[in-house]
């Protein structure tokens, strides 16, 4: 993988990471008291997702940060 590619991988774990955290945030918000039936028709959020996504940028940043001369 060179340089570009290896920015544009940590760029879509990022979107990744940003379109779940953002998902999350409406799950958080949502009222489950009145609306059950949204709840077991859509998904639960996957904060692991965020979680691994956000390393695979943190590793990949170290490793190119190392490679730029």
């Amino acid at each position: 993988m060179d340089t570009g590619e290896k920015i544009d991988y940590m760029i879509q774990c990022l979107h990744v990471a940003k379109g779940e955290a953002m998902f999350l945030d409406e799950y958080d918000s949502k009222n489950w008291e009145t609306d059950m039936r949204w709840l077991s028709m859509h998904r639960a959020p996957n904060k692991a997702l965020i979680k691994d996504n956000l390393r695979n940028v943190a590793r990949m940043g170290f490793q190119l940060a190392n490679e730029v001369k």
